[in-house]
């Protein structure tokens, strides 16, 4: 979309629909999504919300989650009002407890819903100002703050539920990704909890971007088959509340895919020509083996969590 509008949030509703009007997905005529479900994280502001409002107006069946019932109950009645429908349900999760996220996916297999399309969009951003989150905070897994809520929170989330991504086959996984990887100096292989980072700045931020679009090639080799897809896509420079949130002292095609637009020094044009395959500047996303190596490791790290419900 063009990201240089600000993105929708509930905030925001009289004109959504003439915004919506004016994203390229929408003159790309985004398909009829009548009988499919979607889940995604971070739904109640910012590009969650104008992603679930975009999946609900093709008639998707939209389960939108925040950490905050008010704030994702207030985003999903918005954009029920606005168009004019009940597509849109809320449910709670918080990608930063595993605690959390297994409750919320006992709760989605509970209510049998199938699962078509399943976005990872939730995340922080060099937490400071306003925000909850304090730089170096851990989460209750002991992971950094940053790495646990952006990477490993959704990683155990997408485990959970892939049964039901395979059970409604053709489906996607979409991984929000990012250029800032670049920054990430690569994978912190013998810390990839982030123990060892006592500052949540721009490089954990970077290695939870690096971490999201490997894993989604690891996905993508690991599903061959079986009619699911993973992709990671950076959605282009948005001014969305997460910036609201961001400690201002800090500096800042087919399934694999990392889709996005230019990146380095054409990023001040990072918004044009936002529908390719984008090359990474981390070497270990460029090589499906560190891939596959991350996404093992991971998995171990977060075992606990996937014990059966």
């Amino acid at each position: 979309m063009s990201s240089t509008i600000k993105a929708a949030s509930a905030t925001a509703l009289p004109d959504i629909d003439e915004r919506l009007s004016r994203y390229e997905w929408d003159r790309m005529n985004l398909a009829d999504l009548t009988g499919k479900t979607a889940v995604v994280t971070g739904g109640n502001a910012g590009l969650g919300f104008a992603i679930c409002l975009a999946l609900a107006k093709q008639n998707a069946h939209v389960v939108l989650t925040a950490r905050d019932p008010q704030k994702g109950q207030e985003a999903t009645d918005s954009i029920n009002a606005c168009l004019k429908t009940s597509n849109v349900e809320f449910m709670p999760l918080d990608v930063g407890s595993f605690e959390k996220i297994r409750s919320f996916v006992k709760e989605f297999k509970a209510k049998n819903f199938p699962l078509h399309i399943l976005v990872n969009n939730a995340g922080i951003h060099v937490p400071g100002g306003n925000a909850p989150e304090q730089s170096g905070q851990r989460t209750p897994e002991g992971f950094e703050v940053t790495l646990g809520t952006n990477y490993f929170g959704h990683l155990l989330l997408t485990e959970l539920l892939m049964d039901k991504l395979k059970e409604s086959a053709p489906s996607r996984i979409v991984n929000q990704g990012s250029p800032i990887e670049q920054l990430s100096g690569g994978v912190y292989w013998d810390d990839l909890k982030g123990e060892n980072k006592h500052s949540s700045d721009m490089q954990v931020y970077g290695a939870s971007k690096l971490y999201n679009i490997m894993v989604a090639k690891a996905w993508n080799e690991k599903l061959k088959g079986t009619g699911v897809e993973a992709f990671s896509a950076h959605p282009g420079i948005s001014s969305t509340e997460v910036f609201d949130k961001t400690d201002k002292k800090k500096p800042m095609g087919k399934g694999g895919a990392f889709i996005g637009g230019p990146v380095g020094a054409l990023a001040v044009i990072a918004n044009l020509d936002q529908f390719k395959d984008r090359e990474t500047f981390s070497s270990e996303a460029k090589h499906l083996e560190d891939c596959l190596r991350l996404y093992e490791e991971s998995l171990k790290l977060i075992e606990p969590g996937l014990r059966e419900l």
